[in-house]
C-alpha cells in the first residue's frame, strides 16, 4: 500500500509499505494491505513500518490517518524521526490547543 506522511513543513515520507502500526484515539491500529477504509485521529504516535525494508520509527503529533482504497495518508501538525523533539513539540502544540479551547468556552 502507499503511505504518505505530511505536515505543515511538507511531505515527510512517501513510499510503498507492507503494513504499519499507529496509535489512534481508538487504540493501536495495525494497517495491512486491503485494510477497510477509515478515518482515525491521534494526539501523539510512533509509527512503525512493518516490512522487509523497515525504516526507523516516525513520530507524529496532532493529526489524522485517512485510509481509502489501499492508500494511507497521515496528516500531522508535526512529524520527525527524533522522539524527544517530537514529544516536546507535541506538548507545546497540546498546551496551545488547550488554551484555545478555554477561550472558546
Amino acid at each position: 500500500m502507499k503511505l504518505k506522511i505530511v505536515s505543515p513543513m511538507g511531505q515527510f515520507f512517501e513510499g510503498d509499505v507492507e503494513s504499519f502500526v499507529i496509535n489512534t484515539k481508538e487504540g493501536q491500529q495495525t494497517v495491512l494491505e486491503e485494510h477497510i477504509d477509515c478515518l482515525s485521529f491521534f494526539d501523539y504516535s510512533e509509527i512503525i513500518i512493518l516490512d522487509s525494508a523497515a525504516t526507523e520509527p516516525i513520530f507524529v503529533a496532532l493529526g489524522y490517518l485517512h485510509l481509502v482504497q489501499n492508500e494511507a495518508n497521515i496528516m500531522a501538525q508535526y512529524a520527525s524521526k527524533d522522539a524527544n523533539q517530537a514529544e516536546r513539540i507535541f506538548e507545546r502544540l497540546n498546551k496551545r490547543k488547550q488554551m484555545e479551547n478555554r477561550r472558546i468556552t
